[in-house]
This record gives C-alpha cells, sequence and structure tokens, in this order.
C-alpha cells in the first residue's frame, strides 16, 4: 500500500496521501477495545512502517470465490472493439488490496470480479513478467492485452483476487515489501500464501524494497520524504549523508529485497515498483552529490522500474523507458466499471497504417489559449492565441512507440515572404533526442531535431509558393525529409536497444503578428 502519484504530461509526479488500511477482522467476538485499536490503525499514514515480530507462517484464512454477474454487452463491444497495434508500449493497471474495508486504495472484490470477467469476455490477455521482458526486447506485445499488478502484498490478493484470476485462467504480478510480510496480522501475506501465488503458475512477484516502503529524516527539524529518493539526515552526526551513504543504504535495501525471495525458494524479481512512485532522487541543494543514484542502482537490479499515475490514462513514453521506467493507471475506490473501461480503450494504441488524424479531432491536445479548427475539406489551421509558438499533438497517449511510419502534409497559410508566419511537421514527439520538426515560409525550410533548444540540422531555399507539400519517413535508423518530392534531409537517429527512436505526430506553427495569416495544414495523412 503506498501513496501514488500523478503526473500531466512531461510533468513530474505530485504526491496524493493515501490511508493505511488494516486487514479485515474476521472474528464476530472482536472486543471493543480491538475494535478502537483497529479504528486508529485506519487513521495511520500509509509510511508507517510497523517493524513487529508476528509470525511469518500462513494464519489459516481461506480464499473466497466471488461470482462475477453478466458482463454489460455494450462494454464487452467497446474493449473488443479497442484500437491496437505492434508499435505499442504496454498497458499496466495497478492495483493494492482487494477487500470490502472502505480506502480509496481498496478496490472490493465484486468490483475486481467484474473488471476481470469483464477482460475475459472481451478477449483480452493478461501479460506475464516474461511477455513484458520480451517487449523490453523489442517483441511486440499480443494485441488487446494488460498487465495487472498489485503492489504491497495485501492479503486480499491471496484471499480474493487469485480465486477471480483462477477462473477466468488469468495472470498477475504481485511487488512485496518483502520487510512487511506476515505483519500487522492479518493485513499482510505470509511467505506461505506468497509461496503458494507463485507455485499457481497465475502469479509473477516483484520487488517493492525490503524496509523501504516509507520515509525517513531529510532535515534536523525531522521533516520526512520518501525512502528511496531522499538523502536521509544523520542526527547524530548533524549532517545529511553522503552519496556513497545514500548509495550502500538504498542498495542495501533492495539487495534484501531479493534475497528474501531466494530464501523462501522464489526466483529472483525481474522487476521493481518504486513505492509512492518515487523515482527522482531529491538530492541536497548544496554539495558534491552524484545525479543518477537511485535510478542506477534499480537499473542495474531489475530490467524496469514501475511508476503509477492515478485517475488518468496513461502510457509509457520514450522518455521514460529511456530510463528503464515503465507507467501503470492507478485503480481506486472511485473507478466505475465505465470508467475502467475507459482507461483502457484511452491507452489502446493506435496504428499507424489505420488511422486518420482528422477521424477523432477530439484527439488533438494544445498548450495553453491555443487551439484549431477543423473542415471537412481536411483543413485544420492553428490559432497561436497569446502564444507566437503553436503545436498540437496527436493522441500523445496513443502513439508514443511509434517508430515505422510515414507522415505526409501540405503546409500553407503564408501569404507573403516576410510577414512572420511559417507551418511545421513534426515526428517522433516528445522524444528528446530524436524528435523532427520541419517548418516551411514561403521560400525557405528549416529542420530542427531534439525537444529542447533543439538543433538545426538542415536549412535552405524553396521555390517560392503559397504551399509546400512535406513528407516525414520515420524508420528506426534514421528519418528521411522530403518537401515537395525532393528529398532535403535523412537524419540518423540517435539511441540504443530496440526502440533507439519513438514517438508521435504533431503540427506546429509561428504567427509573429497578431493579424498575420494563420499557419495551416491540409491532406494530413500517416501510413
Amino acid at each position: 500500500m503506498g501513496n501514488t502519484m500523478t503526473r500531466g504530461h512531461g510533468g513530474h509526479r505530485r504526491m496524493r496521501p493515501k490511508s493505511a488500511l488494516a486487514g479485515r477482522l474476521a472474528s464476530a467476538g472482536v472486543t471493543f477495545a480491538l475494535a478502537l485499536l483497529v479504528v486508529g490503525y485506519l487513521t495511520v499514514p500509509a509510511v508507517w512502517q510497523w517493524k513487529t515480530a508476528a509470525s511469518h507462517t500462513n494464519t489459516g484464512e481461506e480464499q473466497v470465490t466471488i461470482e462475477a454477474g453478466p458482463s454489460d454487452p455494450g462494454l464487452v463491444s467497446r474493449l473488443a472493439a479497442a484500437t491496437t497495434s505492434p508499435q505499442s508500449p504496454p498497458l499496466i493497471l495497478t492495483y493494492h488490496d482487494i477487500t470490502y474495508i472502505p480506502g480509496r486504495y481498496n478496490v472490493t472484490p465484486e468490483a475486481f470480479a467484474a473488471q476481470m470477467q469483464l477482460l475475459h469476455d472481451a478477449g483480452w490477455t493478461t501479460v506475464t513478467a516474461r511477455q513484458l521482458s520480451d517487449w523490453l526486447r523489442g517483441i511486440p506485445l499480443p494485441p488487446h492485452s494488460v498487465m495487472v499488478t498489485f503492489d504491497d502484498g495485501a492479503r486480499g490478493v491471496w484471499k480474493y483476487a487469485d480465486p477471480i484470476l483462477a477462473r477466468n485462467d488469468q495472470h498477475a504480478t504481485a511487488y512485496i515489501i518483502t520487510g512487511s510480510v506476515g505483519t500487522r496480522a492479518p493485513y499482510y501475506m505470509t511467505w506461505d500464501e506468497i509461496v503458494s501465488l507463485h507455485d499457481s503458475g497465475r502469479w509473477d512477484l516483484g520487488a517493492h524494497t525490503h524496509e523501504g516502503h516509507g520515509t525517513v529524516p531529510i532535515d534536523a527539524a525531522g521533516h520526512q520524504g520518501e525512502f528511496l529518493s531522499n538523502y536521509r539526515y544523520l542526527d547524530a552526526l548533524g549532517r545529511l549523508e553522503t552519496t556513497e551513504e545514500y548509495r550502500t543504504r538504498i542498495t542495501a535495501d533492495l539487495d534484501e529485497s531479493t534475497n528474501q525471495f531466494a530464501a523462501h525458494g522464489l526466483p529472483e524479481p525481474t522487476f521493481f515498483a518504486y513505492p509512492f512512485s518515487a523515482h527522482v532522487e531529491n538530492p541536497p541543494a548544496s554539495g558534491a552529490y552524484d545525479a543518477g543514484t537511485l535510478n542506477a542502482a534499480v537499473r542495474s537490479r531489475f530490467e524496469a522500474g514501475m511508476l503509477d499515475s492515478t485517475g488518468a490514462v496513461a502510457t509509457t513514453t520514450k522518455t521514460e523507458l529511456d530510463d528503464r521506467h515503465l507507467d501503470r493507471m492507478d485503480i481506486t475506490d472511485n473507478v466505475s466499471l465505465g470508467k475502467w473501461v475507459d482507461l483502457l480503450t484511452g491507452a489502446s494504441p493506435l496504428d499507424p497504417r489505420s488511422v486518420d488524424p482528422f477521424d477523432g479531432t477530439g484527439d488533438w491536445g494544445f498548450r495553453d489559449d491555443a487551439s484549431a479548427t477543423f473542415t471537412a475539406d481536411r483543413v485544420l489551421t492553428l490559432d497561436p492565441g497569446s502564444q507566437t509558438y503553436v503545436v498540437a499533438r496527436y493522441a500523445r497517449d496513443r502513439t508514443t512507440m511509434w517508430d515505422d511510419y510515414t507522415v505526409s502534409a501540405t503546409l500553407t497559410g503564408f501569404e507573403s515572404r516576410g510577414e512572420g508566419t511559417s507551418t511545421g511537421l513534426v515526428a517522433l514527439t516528445d522524444d528528446p533526442l530524436n524528435q523532427i520538426e520541419v517548418s516551411v515560409s514561403i521560400g525557405s525550410y528549416r529542420i530542427h531535431r531534439g525537444t529542447v533548444d533543439g538543433e538545426v540540422v538542415a536549412e535552405g531555399p524553396l521555390a517560392r509558393a503559397r504551399s509546400y507539400d512535406v513528407e516525414l519517413a520515420v524508420r528506426p535508423e534514421e528519418v528521411t525529409v522530403s518537401i515537395d518530392g525532393h528529398r532535403v534531409g535523412v537524419i540518423p537517429t540517435e539511441g540504443s536497444g530496440p526502440r533507439s527512436a519513438a514517438g508521435g505526430i504533431a503540427v506546429s506553427g509561428v504567427r509573429h503578428s497578431p493579424v498575420g495569416p494563420l499557419p495551416q495544414v491540409r491532406n494530413l495523412t500517416v501510413r
């Protein structure tokens, strides 16, 4: 169980508080005093890590089978008709506990059963850790597939979730806080139960730290920060940890987590889930500190680290993949079945060979007060609003792993040389190294590469005209740029692995004068 972060496109994650929840009390003869203890426990922040001497043996609690009612035919149809593409990131869902105890991060057994039944009835596949490893190596995931994950190791995973998965022949991954196994009885699973999950063949097991699912003091005043991402304040020494001390502390916890799996006869975990999604280090404001210590520690031990986004569609971007991070969508108690389908369909990938950007004009995203109008004759007119520069990205969450496609358009909107209006076409959007933007105005063109202070890799004159046909042919190893049928540049991609470059498309425009003509894009196609 843990706090989660939310993020906007390209933004930082923001902590959302989450309460820790005790396990369900099965005995009807609970005393009033014990009931008060439970109520008190429900109010304790999730980061409070009890280190009790509780037994790690099975409490004997039985599994419970929850029957799901018939799936809504309309929701089944929506899921079955969701878009799919071999050029796609994994869709990953995060759950915490399956229980009847109220709480934001608790999903009832009936709700989870209905969700899994809907996946089954719509013909979706649940992804295994092996399939995810293969995807990282360049092997496409099955169409209509989703990875189901659980963080923390709560008892509801054993008691309710496993029988539901068994009935539907589905698979999931449980990320375990190894230092909490068997504690806070009956909240956390025991090792016996975790071993049983693994032995069923339905479950993969991942690491979620040993005792790092909590906080540490970060200053002399006792303020707290996440265990993994913050340098600890050493009160006895009156200072923060050095980089070496920080590295020693977090790597010792990560190593003990994997050691605990081995000590219980379980395979070494290949994936890691960051507690609270806290993956960005917060080093001290001064002093000599190494950057990237946490990411290096996780990457050297695991194939990837899992992040979380709450309440919104989220898919892995190229920037996250470069850091070996994979994004997940957190499922909370307020996610209705219809909203749950919205998340899956909203994250379902589009295929560049079958998409029409003018089909779903609502899939375009704009910055600030910029906007665009679309006409029946396939003209997109950009309005920068109060901005000089405008960019409109197409279906950003559903195109993040495009790496083999061709986009073309007629760029126009300018009327005379020197008026300050230009129109652009962009490929590999949001790929920091490889994004390519081609902008044209009357009599000239320019090609930028990269997302931050993009480098001009080519520029030159064009025949005087009021419109130009621009094409960007994206391949994993290079991007070829043509204007009016003439090749003007071949730009090699940078990076390594099966996805050295990836990203979707955008259109852009510059309008220096508020009375100048608006940038326009005609006949935009992707193939």
